[in-house]
């Protein structure tokens, strides 16, 4: 497992454990970055052709073809992208849920402008209900939004039983990602999504400023992207600008492109690892720490359900707060949310710091 560890060099001062916030850079990122500022400084930087390989890259980790993968800054634009580009007709609804991101609830929350009724669904112990979402989808649904793993939870849904509920009532599947991507063996296909929107920063391990969009290539001619920038014209025209018939289409302008190439290299990376050997090593760590955790005086946020596991695990205490300054302080680099602290266990993480942070926590709260 060495190989997982060596190329972080962030593992040999503190026992970084705080992915789902954001990821720490690897060699191969940093060497990417200092080369393209090198070619940057002798005039040849060749921002278009790195976005473009990028793309590729990321089609290869989702299972997906470049021809449906759009560069976009982050998953937040990436959904606002889709929702915008959606055809609503008047009466039609979405369906959300009370777990998600901002990210993807303002997206859709704002097509309320257009007509559109906004479905908002309630949790069930940290997840949301495959039933819960049966029950308010109807043939006037036009798509359910999601996360594949929940930020604050780390509720890992499955995503072909509600791929086969949208499509029964002719409804997209949009997915958000951000959590998912990098940490878990994602198939767009074999899952049949509709739609897929990513961030570099997290689970891919890559600078902010990088970030991609799937959109199934059978959608692509019924997409009407709101606003136009010139990355998505094929034939440019003061009155009849022609579109790429790729997911380019989604595009907009000027990418980051530093960003980019960091990002490439982080999931060509993780693609000579292997998906499959990574998820292994997230959940893995994910359930021994939730065990670990579970034999503690500590309340569990994330679902008790081992099917619903992910990199997330959330948990709280009676003082939260003075607990995360403490496990701080002993060197554990981990997150302070609403719901308590959040845990992610990469797949750089060990063992051994897993089975740390159990034993100190249990020092901590007796």
């Amino acid at each position: 497992m060495n190989d997982l560890r060596i190329n972080f060099p962030i593992t040999e001062q503190k026992m970084y454990m705080n992915t789902a916030n954001h990821g720490p850079p690897s060699i191969h990122v940093k060497n990417a970055i200092q080369d393209f500022l090198y070619d940057w400084d002798n005039l040849r930087r060749h921002g278009d052709h790195k976005v473009k390989q990028a793309n590729e890259s990321f089609a290869k980790l989702i299972k997906a073809t470049p021809e449906e993968i759009a560069c976009q800054p982050n998953t937040s634009r990436g959904l606002a992208t889709i929702a915008a580009s959606i055809d609503f007709k008047q009466g039609e609804n979405v369906i959300v849920n009370e777990l998600e991101n901002w990210a993807n609830v303002y997206p859709w929350t704002l097509q309320k402008r257009r007509g559109v009724d906004v479905r908002i669904i309630k949790a069930q112990g940290g997840a949301i209900a495959f039933d819960a979402i049966a029950k308010e989808i109807d043939d006037q649904t036009k798509a359910v939004s999601i996360s594949q793993v929940q930020w604050l939870t780390g509720a890992r849904h499955d995503l072909k039983p509600l791929a086969d509920l949208c499509h029964e009532h002719g409804a997209y599947l949009v997915v958000d990602g951000i959590q998912a991507a990098g940490a878990l063996d994602v198939d767009v296909s074999k899952e049949d999504v509709d739609f897929y929107a990513c961030g570099s920063y997290k689970w891919l391990l890559g600078p902010s400023g990088a970030g991609f969009l799937y959109a199934k290539k059978e959608h692509l001619p019924d997409l009407n992207p709101r606003e136009l920038g010139y990355r998505a014209i094929k034939k440019h025209s003061l009155t009849e600008p022609l579109l790429h018939d790729t997911a380019q289409k989604l595009e907009f302008g000027e990418p980051s492109y530093l960003s980019f190439v960091g990002t490439k290299a982080s999931i060509d990376h993780m693609l000579g690892l292997g998906t499959e050997r990574i998820e292994k090593q997230v959940i893995g760590l994910a359930q021994r720490l939730y065990d670990g955790l579970s034999t503690l005086n500590v309340t569990m946020v994330s679902p008790e359900d081992s099917k619903l596991r992910s990199g997330v695990i959330s948990f709280t205490t009676q003082n939260p707060e003075e607990l995360y300054r403490k496990l701080t302080e002993a060197g554990y680099v981990i997150s302070m949310r609403t719901a308590g602290i959040r845990v992610s266990t990469a797949f750089f993480n060990t063992v051994y710091e897993v089975d740390g942070l159990v034993d100190k926590v249990g020092d901590l709260v007796g």
